[in-house]
């Protein structure tokens, strides 16, 4: 059997590599996120580890913070070649096109414990007033060697000059749109930055760092020395959650691919089986066990599944090493390192897949050997079709299904996510339960419309056997349902997200100015910009309010009621607002005496997200009468709503390069919007990305469903194209059958999808405190239609060229 079993692999290769393309695939997935998620923790320890690895020797403190005498007395140790403080904390920094807080670093006088570059210009001179800026924020923020730069602590200001460029390799140290600074360390104290982690060391030539190390222990104990690789090997274990909740992440999606692909196989071997159902049975008469070929058929699978997995193996360690390659050529904060390819990179993909695949061939290898020889051996070359459902199963999907959708739709009413998650655990299990049945009358529901003849023998036979075309249509409808569930969920975010926003900032865009007052250039152009509905001038002056210091900010009742959105007739004379959390335990009707530098004003109270803390708003004829000079401290913008508001906010930013902008800041709900839907789109890309994998792989059980029923029908379509049929006809035949499967399982798959996404979302939220704005992508259920169309022409193309293989004679032979 064993001879056969080899023979076997070796005449149906093409039957088989559809089974493999699967496993491959699933396999790949695994072993992808395995690999790269190990890389990426290694690598974000290294780039956090960056210092330390160009130190020899790292002492650390083990109660306190490092002094400069700890130095010292770590530079006097014989061996010891020099010993720096290394100071870090972070502070403001302002420049003519913007400002932002930066982390700081310092430049060490020991060129060996520099872990960055220099790229352009010199280092900092410890008595030049100068700084050093990441090449790289600094090129994004439009900063270049011999600008001023202004960089502000809480306990000093200093104007310095760019003298250079570092390149740190996008390390997550120095990554952010603002550029890290880098100081001498005598300019980091005159700013105060005197938190010192670590004392970094150079060893002299030859020295032993072990004896070095014992040295320092025993004239310092209070410290702890480490190497700088033992450093880092530390980083990279502190760094093992960040492994366990990417992991946690991406292989469930890996797990889908895997559920799916089982489908795909049971369909696949069921193909295989039904080719040799007489071979078979004739193996059986010449004495052949059942117990024996169901072994050849189980080794064939063992023996696909083991050179299948150990591709995709290999393919999923070079998909990480290109997703690390091209992660690396993108402006991301961090540059990954050598792959991370550890032992359960290379055994646990393999043996996963191995088990998949034989678990998943042992139903169709059972139904197979069933059939006695003597019907095997009969003219109609076909497993018998799968029963309708059982009673039992029946009334068990009814029963889930019922409890999951009443659960769901309790755990959507009341805001319970943690319900919510079970709910449609449930629900999809009585679904899946369901599908036998479902599958083909959702076909027969659509096959209505179609009217020509062709089109009724399509429909027919896509539910001939309602077993395998329930599995065919239920590993599409999973792909596609969580991809309709995860795009619904998104763009119900990314409207409940907006709607927060503007009820928070109801303002769309503000310019705030941080000294002095909005130069008249940034205001013109401002109101310049495509999508300015309305723009509003903001005058501020400082007042008192029992003699606590307030900015009081003066906006036309009339140009408020235009440019806000939220509330917009609020504002009127005699009324202040503040910010709600101002009001505390005050009465509603409270009144304010608020005094002026030219007089004073009585306003009654009331409150409005609109106003940060520190402010209260008011008319300008309310202010004017307290303060003779307002100069305009704010310019609030209204924007049309067909704008995109990412354009519109990087027109925004392009005010900071202007020369006379001075220092202001972007305020407003489209920044923030900006920033909530890039993230959303981001993760929706990759969430989708992955689930596409599943969806490719359903599209091959497609074209392994489609391969069986032309098996089993090849005398039935020689018979049809002896009466008439085209070559063409029978290919749009068997064309709109795969399409029928297609878009059955995505009907059902967008129809669970969006359940699930309206009772998981809408909980979720309520959970979170936000009223839901539930959405439907109708774009992306329609991109779903039209791939799963696409999907069913494409797996009908080769089961259409079997079926017309050969001269109608054979076909209509019974072999």
């Amino acid at each position: 059997m064993l001879h056969h079993t080899f023979a076997q692999l070796r005449a149906n290769a093409g039957r088989v590599a559809a089974s493999a393309v699967a496993i491959v695939l699933g396999v790949a997935f695994v072993a992808a996120t395995l690999v790269f998620t190990s890389t990426l923790q290694t690598s974000m320890a290294r780039a956090l580890a960056a210092p330390e690895l160009a130190a020899d020797l790292v002492a650390t403190s083990r109660t306190a913070q490092l002094t400069r005498a700890e130095a010292d007395r770590i530079a006097e140790v014989d061996g010891v070649a020099a010993a720096q403080v290394r100071y870090t904390g972070s502070a403001e920094a302002l420049w003519a096109g913007g400002n932002g807080y930066a982390p700081v670093f310092p430049v060490a006088a020991e060129p060996q414990l520099h872990w960055f570059d220099l790229a352009d210009g010199h280092l900092p001179r410890p008595d030049g007033h100068q700084v050093a800026l990441d090449a790289a924020a600094a090129e994004d923020a439009g900063v270049g060697v011999g600008d001023a730069l202004t960089v502000k602590t809480p306990q000093h200001v200093a104007r310095l000059t760019v003298s250079g460029l570092v390149d740190t390799g996008r390390s997550v140290l120095a990554g952010g749109s603002t550029p890290a600074l880098f100081l001498p360390p005598p300019v980091m104290q005159q700013l105060g930055l005197t938190s010192a982690t670590a004392v970094d060391v150079v060893l002299a030539p030859g020295a032993d760092p072990d004896a070095v190390r014992q040295a320092i222990t025993h004239a310092l104990p209070q410290l702890q020395v480490h190497t700088g690789q033992e450093r880092a090997d530390q980083a990279v274990e502190q760094l093992g959650p960040v492994k366990t909740m990417l992991n946690a992440v991406l292989l469930p999606f890996a797990g889908i691919a895997l559920f799916v692909a089982g489908f795909v196989i049971v369909n696949t071997f069921a193909v295989l089986l039904a080719q040799r159902a007489r071979q078979y049975a004739l193996l059986r008469c010449v004495g052949a066990t059942r117990g024996q070929i169901r072994g050849s058929a189980l080794l064939e699978a063992l023996i696909v599944a083991a050179v299948a997995s150990l591709v995709g193996t290999a393919v999923g360690i070079a998909v990480a090493a290109v997703a690390s390659w091209v992660l690396g050529l993108t402006s991301g904060p961090l540059q990954l390192s050598a792959l991370g390819i550890g032992v359960p990179a290379v055994t646990v993909p393999p043996l996963v897949g191995i088990v998949v695949t034989v678990l998943a061939a042992l139903l169709p290898v059972q139904r197979a050997t069933r059939v006695s020889p003597l019907a095997a051996l009969r003219p109609v070359q076909a497993l018998p079709a799968a029963k309708r459902i059982g009673r039992i199963r029946l009334v068990l999907a009814v029963v889930l299904t019922a409890t999951g959708a009443v659960l769901l739709g309790v755990a959507a009413s009341v805001g319970e996510v943690k319900l919510a998650v079970p709910a449609a655990a449930v629900g999809a299990l009585g679904v899946l339960l369901w599908t036998p049945s479902l599958v083909p009358l959702t076909a027969r529901a659509f096959g209505v419309v179609l009217r020509f003849p062709t089109g009724h023998l399509a429909a027919g036979n896509a539910v001939r056997n309602p077993g395998r075309a329930a599995t065919t249509s239920t590993a599409l409808m999973i792909g596609v349902g969580l991809i309709v569930m995860l795009a619904s969920g998104t763009a119900t975010a990314q409207q409940t997200a907006r709607t927060a926003i503007e009820q928070r900032y109801p303002v769309d865009a503000t310019l705030v100015s941080q000294h002095g007052g909005l130069s008249p250039g940034v205001q013109q152009q401002a109101r310049r910009l495509d999508g300015v509905e309305q723009a509003v001038a903001v005058p501020a002056a400082q007042v008192t309010v029992d003699g606590q210091p307030w900015q009081a900010l003066g906006v036309p009742r009339e140009e408020f009621a235009r440019v806000v959105r939220h509330d917009p007739h609020a504002l009127r004379d005699g009324v202040a607002l503040v910010h709600p959390d101002v009001l505390g335990a005050q009465p509603p009707a409270a009144r304010w005496h608020v005094v002026g530098p030219d007089g004073s004003v009585d306003v009654a109270v009331r409150a409005s997200k609109l106003v940060e803390p520190g402010q209260l708003v008011v008319t300008s004829g309310d202010l004017a009468r307290i303060a003779a000079e307002t100069p305009v401290a704010a310019l609030w913008l209204r924007i049309d709503p067909q704008v995109s508001a990412k354009e519109f906010v990087d027109d925004l930013k392009s005010l900071y390069l202007r020369p006379d902008a001075g220092v202001f800041e972007l305020g407003g709900s489209a920044p923030i919007r900006v920033q909530v839907d890039a993230g959303l789109e981001i993760m929706l890309s990759v969430v989708l990305g992955l689930l596409g994998v599943a969806v490719v792989i359903a599209t091959v059980g497609i074209a392994n469903t489609l391969g069986l029923s032309v098996l089993e029908r090849m005398r039935e379509s020689a018979l049809l194209r002896a009466l008439g049929l085209t070559r063409g006809q029978l290919r749009g035949m068997l064309a709109v059958e795969a399409v029928l499967l297609a878009v059955v399982g995505a009907a059902l798959g967008t129809a669970l999808g969006v359940v699930f996404a309206w009772g998981g979302s809408t909980a979720l939220f309520k959970d979170t405190g936000f009223e839901p704005v539930f959405t439907v992508p109708v774009g992306v259920v329609g991109a779903v239609f039209a791939a799963a169309v696409a999907a069913g022409v494409a797996a009908s193309v080769l089961p259409a060229r079997r079926a017309m293989r050969g001269t109608l004679a054979q076909q209509l032979a019974d072999e």
